[in-house]
C-alpha cells in the first residue's frame, strides 16, 4: 500500500505568515487611524462652518450685529449664552421652540433643552465620554450639582488679556489700564451685541468661535484626562462656554494651571483655546470661513487674530 503525504506548513512557515500579518497591520493602522481623525476634523470644521453661518444669519435678522457671548440680566451676569440663539437657524427648530429667553439657560423648560446632546456642538475628535459635574460651575448654576449638561466643544473667544500679552513679550496692549485681568474684546464680546462694522480690524482676520474640547473634563498637555470635571463651561448652552486668552504656566496633574503663561494653545482644556487635533485648532473667523490655526503660531499673531479693533497686523504666520 503506498502511502501518500499531506502536504502543510511548518512550523517556522506559520511563523513567517503570522509576523507578515503583524507587520502589514502594524503598517495599515496608522494610515487607517489618520483617515479617521481627517474625517473627524473635517466634521468638526463643518460643525464650525454651520455656527457661523448661523451667526450670520441672525447678524442679518438683526442690524447686522452679532449677539453677546454671553447675556446680562438685572445682576445675574450669566443669564444665558449666544447659543440657544443659533437653534432655529441649524435645523434644531424643536429644541428652540421649548427654549424660554426669559429665563436662566438652567432654569425650567430650558434646563430640559441645554441636557440635549447636538452633534453640531461637538467634535468627533474629542471624547464623546463626559464626566456629570460634581459640583456646580461657579456663579452659573447654584445647587444643580449632578446634571448632565449636553456637551459643547466650540467656544466664543470672547476677549484677551494683558497677562497673555506680558507673558509673551506681545507689545502694545490695545485697552488702557496696568491691571492683569484688563479685557480687550474679541468678536463676540460680554454683554454687548457687536456690530460687524466695529470689527475694524477685519472679518477674516479676526476669530469669531474657537475650540475649547472636551469640558467639562479637564484635560492638560502631557496629562490628558486628570480626572477632574471642573472645566469652565459644563455644557454647550452654558455661558462659560466661551473663553478670554491667557495663556497658561504649565503645572501638575490636575492643579489648577497659572493664567498669563507662555502655553497658549492646547494646553488646557480649562478656559483656553484646546481641541484634539494634532498641531492645532480650528476656528471660526468673523466672516464665516473656517482656518486650522498651528500651535506653532507666534503669540503676537494670535493676539492680533483675537482682538476686534486692536489695529494690530496679523503676522504672515496665519
Amino acid at each position: 500500500m503506498k502511502l501518500v503525504l499531506k502536504k502543510g506548513f511548518t512550523l517556522i512557515e506559520l511563523l513567517v505568515v503570522i509576523a507578515i500579518i503583524a507587520i502589514l497591520i502594524g503598517l495599515l493602522l496608522p494610515a487607517v487611524q489618520k483617515v479617521r481623525e481627517a474625517a473627524a476634523r473635517m466634521s468638526c470644521t463643518n460643525n464650525l462652518k454651520q455656527l457661523g453661518l448661523a451667526l450670520h444669519n441672525y447678524a442679518g435678522t438683526y442690524e447686522s450685529t452679532f449677539p453677546a457671548s454671553r447675556v446680562t440680566v438685572g445682576t445675574d451676569a450669566k443669564f444665558r449664552s449666544w447659543t440657544p440663539i443659533a437653534l432655529p437657524y441649524v435645523e434644531a427648530e424643536a429644541a428652540a421652540k421649548l427654549w424660554d429667553p426669559n429665563l436662566k439657560w438652567s432654569n425650567g423648560a430650558n434646563l430640559t433643552v441645554s441636557k440635549m446632546n447636538f452633534k453640531l456642538f461637538m467634535c468627533p475628535s474629542a471624547p464623546s465620554s463626559r464626566k456629570t459635574p460634581t459640583s456646580p460651575p461657579t456663579l452659573t448654576v447654584p445647587a444643580l450639582a449632578g446634571q448632565n449638561f449636553g456637551p459643547g466643544d466650540y467656544g466664543s473667544l470672547n476677549a484677551i488679556r494683558r497677562r497673555f500679552y506680558t507673558a509673551n513679550n506681545v507689545p502694545n496692549f490695545p485697552t488702557p489700564g496696568t491691571a492683569a485681568g484688563d479685557e480687550t474684546p474679541g468678536a463676540l464680546k460680554k454683554v454687548l451685541p457687536t456690530p460687524l462694522l466695529s470689527i475694524t480690524d477685519g472679518l477674516s482676520n479676526t476669530i469669531l468661535l474657537a475650540e475649547d474640547a472636551g469640558r467639562p473634563n479637564v484635560f492638560q498637555k502631557g496629562f490628558g484626562d486628570t480626572g477632574t470635571n471642573t472645566a469652565d463651561g459644563f455644557g454647550w448652552a452654558d455661558p462659560d462656554a466661551g473663553c478670554s486668552l491667557d495663556g497658561v504656566v504649565v503645572g501638575a496633574k490636575g492643579a489648577v494651571w497659572t493664567p498669563g503663561g507662555t502655553c497658549i494653545m492646547n494646553c488646557t482644556s480649562d478656559s483656553e483655546l484646546f481641541s484634539f487635533h494634532s498641531g492645532g485648532i480650528n476656528v471660526t473667523m468673523a466672516d464665516g470661513s473656517v482656518r486650522f490655526v498651528s500651535e506653532k503660531l507666534m503669540p503676537a499673531t494670535l493676539a492680533a487674530l483675537v482682538t476686534a479693533n486692536g489695529s494690530d497686523i496679523v503676522g504672515n504666520d496665519f
